[in-house]
C-alpha cells in the first residue's frame, strides 16, 4: 500500500507542476480565441493608442523639423531686416512716447501776449504823465515790442505740435512686414520734419532775443543822447540785455529734444545700413547619407 502511494504521487506531482508551468500560455492562448469561439479566425490584437506601437514600425515618430530660413530677412524685397525693423520700431515707439507728452502750452503763449501789451500801455502811460518818467517809454515799448513779435512768431507760428502725429503713429497698426515698414516710414519722415521745424525754432527765439537785447541798448544810448557823462550805476540797465543774449546764445548752440532723438535715430539707421553692405562669406559643406554631397559658400551682407 505504501509502494502505491509512492507511486502515484511520483506521477501525480510532476503531472501537477507541468500543467502549472503551461497555463499562463494556454491563459493567453485563450484570451486571444474570446472574439472568435470556433478559434480558427485570426483575432485582431488590441494597441494603446498612447503606447508606442500605436504608430507604424512601433517607433514614436520624430518632430518635424524646421526648414525655413533662419536669416531674419524681409521677405517683400523691402531691403529691411526683420530685426533691424525692430530695432527701429522700438526707438520710434520711444520717441513719440516722448514727444508727444510735450504737446504746446498755450497758456503761458496768452500770457506771453498779456505782458507784452500790457509793458506797450505802460509805456504810454508814461508818455502821456510826463514829470520826467517819458524817459522810461522807450524801454516799456521795446520790452512789450520783443515780447508780443517772439510770442506770436515763436508760440504761434513756428512751433510744433507733436501730439497730433504722436497719436497717429499710436494707432498704425503694426501686425504684418509691410504695415511695421509703413508705421516705420511715417514715423521717420514726421520726426524729421519735426526736427527740421525745431531747429528753425531755435534759430528765430535766438535771433529775436538778441535782436531784443540790442534794441533795449539802443534805446538807454538814444535817452542819454551823450549828454551827460557815463556813471557806473548805469550799468544796472546793461544787465537785462546782457543775460537775454547769453541765454540766447545758449539756445542757439543747444539743440532741441526733438533735434538729437532724430540725430540718434539717423545714426542708428546708417549704422543698420553699414551693416547690411557688409559681406560676410563662410564655406559651406554638406553631405548626403545616400552618397554625394555639396561644397560653396555662403554669404551674408
Amino acid at each position: 500500500m505504501t509502494c502505491i502511494r509512492a507511486l502515484a504521487l511520483g506521477v501525480v506531482v510532476p503531472t501537477l507542476l507541468v500543467l502549472a508551468a503551461a497555463s499562463p500560455v494556454e491563459a493567453q492562448g485563450l484570451g486571444g480565441r474570446l472574439d472568435d469561439p470556433t478559434g480558427r479566425a485570426p483575432t485582431q490584437r488590441h494597441v494603446d493608442p498612447f503606447s508606442s506601437d500605436a504608430s507604424s514600425g512601433g517607433a514614436v515618430p520624430a518632430p518635424p523639423s524646421y526648414d525655413g530660413d533662419d536669416s531674419d530677412e524681409a521677405s517683400d524685397g523691402s531691403g529691411v531686416a526683420q530685426h533691424h525693423l525692430a530695432d527701429r520700431l522700438r526707438a520710434l515707439d520711444a520717441t513719440w512716447a516722448s514727444l508727444g507728452a510735450l504737446g504746446v502750452n498755450y497758456t503761458n503763449s496768452v500770457l506771453g501776449l498779456v505782458l507784452g501789451a500790457g509793458q506797450v500801455v505802460i509805456g504810454g502811460v508814461l508818455l502821456e504823465v510826463g514829470g520826467g518818467w517819458e524817459v522810461m517809454a522807450p524801454f516799456f515799448f521795446v520790452t512789450g515790442g520783443v515780447q508780443i513779435v517772439r510770442t506770436i512768431l515763436v508760440d504761434f507760428v513756428l512751433r510744433p505740435n507733436p501730439q497730433p502725429i504722436a497719436i497717429e503713429y499710436a494707432t498704425m497698426r503694426a501686425g504684418t512686414h509691410a504695415q511695421q515698414l509703413a508705421r516705420v516710414r511715417f514715423g521717420e519722415e514726421q520726426l524729421a520734419s519735426i526736427a527740421e521745424q525745431s531747429m528753425i525754432l531755435r534759430f528765430v527765439d535766438s535771433g529775436i532775443n538778441v535782436a531784443g537785447a540790442a534794441a533795449l541798448v539802443g534805446a538807454y544810448l538814444g535817452l542819454r543822447n551823450g549828454s551827460a557823462p557815463f556813471e557806473p550805476v548805469e550799468l544796472i540797465f546793461f544787465i537785462g540785455p546782457a543775460i537775454s543774449t547769453v541765454v540766447a546764445v545758449i539756445n542757439l548752440f543747444n539743440p532741441t529734444s526733438a533735434e538729437r532723438r532724430w540725430d540718434a535715430y539717423r545714426e542708428m539707421r546708417d549704422r543698420q545700413e553699414r551693416e547690411v553692405a557688409t559681406l560676410d562669406v563662410e564655406p559651406v559643406l554638406t553631405a548626403d547619407p545616400r552618397g554625394g554631397g555639396y561644397v560653396g559658400l555662403r554669404g551674408t551682407f
